[in-house]
């Protein structure tokens, strides 16, 4: 902060009217594809190598200040029962001011401003029909040998639990790695099939799940390069096309346990509503 009076104040007001503005425009307000983040990756210097991506439950890109919080969103879209996600969502400045004096820390401020706080996740899921809220921070784990940082969060979670909704805490640790890798793979198919109608869709689902009942032993890469000898197709085809059955909910397994390089046959349970042809595919825009 400097140490001219004038400058001071010239500093604070312009960063008011930074924040001012902001709101004014809509940031941190709206709900599914018309939210708008309070913060951009234009905004902050982000940690690690993903900064925008789209989900498929709420068919917009997501601002995201982390590879960490980038792994976070790949979770949430792959939950099902997860209707919305409001990423770096705004704390009432008021309100998060008010917690602060209350514990005696210090606001979140820039150049001698308070700042507006926000929240890595603010989360809408459907549990057995009814909305339920969760607002979540993603940190990695060496982060909360700061201090400063655990400051801020008890601060987060006061506002929240304040307003009723569980606020909970994500860490890398929180993210088994195996499901974090298969996730992350399948992501790209959970709203793209190559197979265009219903029609194909179901007749390589056929084909695909008489190959594996046939082999039950086998690794399902042995059968899938073997389907594609058998149809005379690219190399891969069958394996690229497993991938967005899998993506599709088609077929299970543990996530958590196995990977593509050594699942069996044995592994996969087909699931029941594409048995009975009572699936919805999930088509993005």
């Amino acid at each position: 902060m400097s140490k001219n009076p004038e400058k001071t104040k010239e500093i604070k007001a312009k960063a008011e009217k930074r924040i001012a503005s902001r709101l004014a425009k809509g940031a941190g307000s709206g709900a599914g594809r018309a939210y708008k983040p309070y913060l951009t990756v234009r905004d902050v210097n982000s940690r690690g190598r993903y900064n925008r991506s789209p989900s498929v439950t709420v068919g917009r890109v997501h601002q995201l200040l982390s590879d960490l919080e980038y792994h976070v969103l790949l979770m949430l879209d792959w939950d099902s029962q997860v209707i919305d996600i409001r990423e770096q969502f705004p704390v009432t400045l008021e309100e998060s001011q008010a917690i602060a004096r209350e514990m005696g820390i210090a606001h979140l401020s820039y150049q001698g401003t308070d700042e507006v706080l926000t929240t890595d996740f603010l989360v809408d899921l459907n549990i057995q029909g009814k909305t339920i809220r969760r607002a979540i921070s993603a940190k990695y784990a060496e982060e909360l040998d700061d201090p400063r940082v655990l400051e801020k969060m008890e601060l987060e979670r006061r506002y929240w639990v304040s307003k009723g909704i569980q606020f909970n805490l994500v860490t890398e640790l929180e993210i088994p790695a195996l499901l974090q890798k298969n996730v992350k793979w399948f992501h790209p198919y959970m709203n793209h099939f190559d197979l265009s109608t219903p029609e194909q869709q179901q007749e390589y689902f056929k084909i695909l799940l008489a190959a594996i009942n046939q082999s039950p032993s086998q690794k399902v890469t042995t059968i899938t390069t073997r389907l594609d000898d058998e149809y005379n197709i690219e190399p891969g085809t069958h394996l690229s096309l497993l991938r967005q059955f899998l993506a599709q909910r088609a077929f299970y397994f543990d996530l958590e346990a196995l990977t593509i390089v050594n699942l069996r046959a044995k592994d996969l349970t087909p699931s029941h509503f594409w048995l009975e042809q009572d699936y919805e595919y999930a088509v993005g825009e």
